[in-house]
């Protein structure tokens, strides 16, 4: 019994871990996203919605995983 209390343990750390690494990476990538849009939108003298630079983030990310391309060499 306390084998699988182990096992649980030790899943329930390594769920814990995996989740925070990809909510870093997805931080990450949304902070340079909308930095750039920011920048665009400073070079052409725009405004700048967080709202908006996430919605086209989060597009980004949609379609990067509908349309995973590897490639091969």
């Amino acid at each position: 019994m306390s084998n699988l209390k182990e096992k649980l343990a030790k899943g329930g750390v390594t769920a814990v871990i995996v989740i925070t690494i990809l909510a870093v990476c997805y931080g990450l990538s949304w902070i340079v996203t909308c930095g750039i849009i920011k920048l665009i939108t400073m070079c052409f003298g725009l405004t700048f919605k967080w709202s908006i630079a996430t919605g086209i983030w989060l597009i980004i990310c949609i379609l990067r995983s509908v349309f995973n391309v590897t490639v091969k060499k």
